[in-house]
């Protein structure tokens, strides 16, 4: 009874801080009050609705959802939600208020609605126009417009930028990024990476027993950075060596400090726009150490790029020096920072599927063989042209866990969301991952069937009846002109290093238990990661 009284007193106590907190906004509060409002305003807004299926549909207030109090306490010390990850988060939500339910907006930010209809989720896409607005990381904001303009010169990236200037950037980096023939250029230098990664976990492994001495996953971080580093900067960073660069480690630890913090100030509820805790100003430190590490390696880059072959295939920071100078220090910097969690994280997944479905990966091998008789030959844009097995294996790790549990917009129009009115100007949440591993939309959700996604007819054992009909349900890159700008590079990466480790290797997963997740803002494997990687004679 004590706890319950003292746990409404802190409700109350934090319910009044808030309205004292609204009325005197900090330099963050009124910066993202000033974007939102300009964003809308940039979007032309559509007529009043007075159709059919707006008028019988259910007013707003009546979706299902806690009010602000009962919200600020799920996440208070002792409340139902303190300490909860965001696949759980999510999960209890839905237990709680259904396949449809509002999160009330707090501390300046607009009301979520979370929706688990694949219906809904066309609706919002549909609907998205133009210049799709996706309020993400604000902490990422005020840090690059606010807190270090010195550095940014007020450009805060496709992650943080809306509206018309979110599209300036978007069409530049678009044919550099999104272009295939440009993407698939670097080709060469991947797999030659690739190959030097299989050359050091070669030396890494025990002869007897086939396993790794050391943290496989963050060697494969050193995989994905040096990749994601050559694409980028055109240049070796020799994190595969015996000595590897020290930043790229500091680097890996801040990011994952990064994701920490971004979902404790992003995510949760949390006062930061109004007052800077001491915990929000160790983020900014890390932001600090971020922004200086990957500062140092575009400036290093810039300094070799005059000495360089012309041969080479031209960096993604050389092409859009070309076209905007703070446009590409700032797309660089993303790259380096989101390429290396990522990536790395996907290919865990995957092949830890792969290594618990040996027959699954035999079946992959064979394809492989086709594509690469002799294992010392390279890859090319021609022999790796055809590869519907492996792609369909990405595919279904994917599906069984993606890197992000669910989608997010603003509205730009009211629109009717399973039966209830949804107005503009309303955040909307779309839950995939839960759907991808629902029977209702993937037959046998749980089994790691990479035959659903080949396509009626390729080969006797292709069943796409097994996968949902509906598009929606399956988006691991995001839809629509908001689509993952490093979709292609990350979809190349792990081909390529999942060709030159199953062409050498038999990997079996070694684990007691099924692999675990740190659920943040991103899926990352966290805890005990053993495979055996037997060579093939």
């Amino acid at each position: 009874m004590w706890q319950k009284q003292r746990l409404n007193m802190c409700v109350k106590k934090c319910c009044h801080h808030q309205l004292f907190i609204t009325r005197q906004l900090s330099g963050a509060a009124v910066e993202r009050q000033e974007l939102s409002q300009k964003v809308m305003d940039e979007t032309e807004p559509a007529p009043a609705r007075i159709d059919e299926e707006w008028l019988q549909a259910k007013p707003y207030a009546e979706i299902p959802g806690p009010s602000v109090m009962r919200t600020i306490s799920y996440f208070l010390p002792g409340g139902k939600l303190y300490n909860t990850n965001l696949i759980e988060l999510n999960r209890r939500m839905r237990e709680w208020y259904g396949d449809i339910y509002r999160m009330p907006g707090m501390m300046g930010k607009p009301d979520v609605v979370f929706t688990y209809n694949p219906n809904d989720f066309e609706v919002t896409y549909r609907n998205e126009g133009l210049w799709p607005i996706r309020i993400g990381l604000e902490s990422f904001t005020f840090y690059r417009k606010v807190h270090r303009p010195d550095v940014f010169g007020g450009i805060g990236g496709l992650v943080s930028e809306q509206g018309k200037a979110w599209a300036d950037i978007r069409n530049k980096v678009n044919p550099v990024l999104m272009k295939v023939s440009n993407v698939r250029q670097n080709l060469p230098q991947i797999d030659q990476i690739a190959q030097d990664f299989i050359e050091k976990l070669g030396t890494l492994l025990d002869s007897q027993t086939h396993t790794i001495s050391g943290d496989f996953h963050e060697e494969l971080k050193m995989w994905a950075f040096e990749s994601i580093s050559y694409v980028a900067l055109n240049s070796r960073m020799g994190l595969l060596s015996d000595q590897p660069d020290a930043n790229a480690a500091r680097l890996a630890q801040h990011m994952t400090e990064f994701f920490d913090y971004s979902f404790k100030y992003d995510v949760q509820p949390s006062i930061w726009p109004y007052y800077k805790t001491n915990g929000f100003k160790k983020f900014l430190q890390t932001y600090d150490k971020i922004t200086e590490i990957t500062t140092n390696y575009i400036e290093a880059a810039i300094q070799n790029f005059e000495t360089e072959d012309n041969a080479k295939p031209k960096s993604v920071l050389e092409q859009l020096l070309r076209l905007n100078k703070q446009i590409a220090v700032v797309m660089v910097m993303d790259m380096l920072m989101a390429g290396l969690d990522t990536t790395s994280s996907a290919f865990v997944t995957i092949l830890y599927h792969l290594a618990c479905n040996p027959v699954k990966q035999e079946r992959l091998r064979r394809e492989l063989n086709e594509i690469l008789p002799n294992p010392n030959n390279a890859l090319t844009n021609e022999n790796t042209k055809n590869m519907p097995y492996l792609r369909a294996c990405i595919k279904e790790g994917l599906r069984i866990t993606s890197i992000t549990p669910g989608n997010f917009r603003i509205t730009t129009k009211d629109l009717v969301l399973s039966g209830y009115r949804v107005p503009r100007g309303t955040g909307v949440l779309m839950g995939v991952l839960a759907l991808s591993n629902s029977d209702q939309y993937f037959r046998h959700s749980a089994d790691f069937m990479p035959e659903r996604w080949l396509k009626a007819g390729s080969s006797a054992d292709a069943c796409p009846e097994a996968r949902s009909s509906n598009p929606f349900v399956y988006l691991p890159f995001g839809f629509g002109p908001r689509t993952c700008i490093g979709k292609r590079i990350a979809e190349l990466e792990i081909e390529t290093l999942l060709i030159r480790l199953l062409r050498q290797y038999r990997v079996r997963w070694l684990g007691d238990q099924p692999l675990q997740y740190a659920s943040t803002i991103i899926l990352a494997p966290q805890g005990n990661i053993q495979f055996s990687f037997e060579p093939i004679a």
